[in-house]
């Protein structure tokens, strides 16, 4: 049996260069059941969809199987009744928006068959040896994290618990040879770089984060995150790994012994890596000791810059935490990529400022501004549902529930076309403002193609007014 696992692509996306893992690990799963599979990331190469569906059918699959974020499982749905069409395989899909909404996805989208929601690596082995064996609808029942079509009605089989650590450990690595075919230098100029999830979960609760794999952390051992490492190196040729952890840099002994073995097996002699941090785990303890174990770049979420907000969406961490984590990180000499959120509840034109000031104030290396996005799953979904908090729900086109590129939101003295203006001068002015003119030039041409896509969808970056209807339900 051929499984062509899909992910589709993102037009605006030039620099989208890392591979799509829950899809890797589903890959190396299948191979080490005996089935051949073969993964088709359009993300990545920067396929258009008539190039990847032509991949695609070249290869010939007997099943399809597509990995889908919430703004594109629209577009998932289309390539799959596209291969359907042609060549009557059975699709089954994947990812977060199925996993927050496994019922409603097989209803929304009949081109799909079946439907893997949380963990997908052990369900869609048992799955597909059950299609192999042509097994009954009563036999389906029993795998657990599946959704699926039985007579007209749609069932959901009871949840598959998540794997513990030591069930992580036992997963082979996941497959990226259609990543990088012969070695990862040979694609340097791409900014490609190995991705390793040492990790699965978040304990934290925020309320616009879609919490898929689960609150509680189930950390994979040190010796098995280092063979991986090792493995990356001798493989792929590997010289920047980045962790793809919830988060990784925790503030406890777990941390600080996998670090301390970094520098044991002279790691940072031989790859530099990048990971998420939190501002209240931050120290100067600890981030000297990550420099010294190979850190070369930090991302950490800051959201807003306002206390109000950032105990609102339940982030758990304050401003004060936050310029403390930054001038830490930025002692060590580590650069740092802020995150920013645009539209919280009880966001003003106030906290909007404090926001944008924030981002200037702490000048780190970069920053990413995006708008809040009612994810399903999530509790600023509910929100947007029931119209509390003054969010408006505009649209209910799931191609829209993109943070960086879509009009979904809108909040009572904030309309849309508003929180657009604050996302472009909060960017503009965090370089401006900083005199850095050159990497204000560097980031334009970076995103050039997603610069043109805003454009050409009329995107309000120049502030112009666009009237949606408001919905109640998505």
């Amino acid at each position: 049996m051929r499984i062509a696992l899909v992910k589709p692509p993102v037009t605006y996306a030039d620099w989208y260069r890392h591979p799509a893992l829950g899809i890797a690990y589903i890959a190396s799963c299948l191979k080490s059941s005996g089935f051949d599979c073969q993964i088709f990331d359009a993300c990545f190469h920067s396929w258009s969809q008539s190039e990847l569906l032509f991949r695609i059918k070249n290869y010939k699959p007997d099943v399809i199987g597509l990995t889908a974020m919430t703004h594109e499982v629209k577009q998932a749905a289309t390539i799959a009744a596209q291969l359907k069409a042609e060549m009557d395989t059975p699709a089954i899909i994947g990812g977060c928006h199925i996993t927050a909404l496994p019922e409603k996805t097989l209803e929304e989208f009949g081109t799909f068959d079946y439907g893997i929601y949380g963990e997908g690596e052990n369900t869609i082995v048992e799955l597909l040896e059950s299609l192999q064996q042509k097994s009954t609808a009563a036999q389906l029942n029993n795998i657990k994290g599946l959704v699926f079509r039985n007579n007209g009605q749609i069932v959901i089989n009871e949840p598959r618990p998540f794997m513990t650590s030591a069930e992580l450990d036992s997963l082979p690595y996941p497959s990226l040879d259609s990543y990088y075919p012969s070695n990862i230098r040979a694609l340097k100029s791409k900014n490609c770089y190995y991705v390793i999830m040492s990790s699965r979960g978040c304990p934290y609760n925020c309320a616009f984060c879609m919490r898929v794999l689960g609150r509680k952390i189930r950390r994979r051992s040190p010796q098995n995150i280092l063979q991986e490492i090792e493995f990356a190196i001798e493989r792929y040729g590997a010289h920047t790994i980045n962790f793809a952890d919830e988060i990784f840099l925790f503030d406890n002994q777990q941390t600080r012994d996998l670090l301390q073995l970094f520098i044991q097996r002279d790691i940072p002699k031989r790859i530099k890596w990048s990971a998420l941090t939190r501002a209240n785990f931050v120290n100067r303890d600890l981030i000297e000791l990550a420099k010294k174990a190979g850190c070369f770049r930090l991302e950490m979420g800051v959201e807003s810059g306002d206390d109000k907000i950032l105990k609102a969406v339940g982030k758990g961490i304050t401003v004060n935490q936050v310029r403390n984590a930054v001038k830490s990180i930025k002692e060590a000499g580590i650069p740092l990529c802020t995150y920013y959120i645009l539209g919280h509840p009880g966001e003003t034109t106030e906290t909007l400022k404090r926001t944008a000031d924030l981002a200037v104030e702490l000048n780190t290396y970069s920053i990413a501004v995006g708008l809040m996005v009612p994810y399903p799953g999530t509790k600023i979904f509910q929100m947007a549902l029931q119209g509390r908090n003054g969010y408006r729900l505009l649209s209910k086109d799931w191609l829209e529930y993109d943070k960086y590129g879509g009009r979904v939101l809108e909040i009572d003295g904030l309309p849309h076309h508003e929180l657009v203006k604050w996302q472009k001068r909060t960017l503009l002015n965090f370089y401006l403002k900083n005199f850095r003119f050159l990497d204000c030039i560097k980031f334009l041409w970076k995103r050039r193609r997603a610069f043109h896509f805003f454009m050409k969808k009329k995107i309000t970056l120049l502030g112009k007014k666009r009237v949606r209807e408001t919905v109640t339900e998505p």
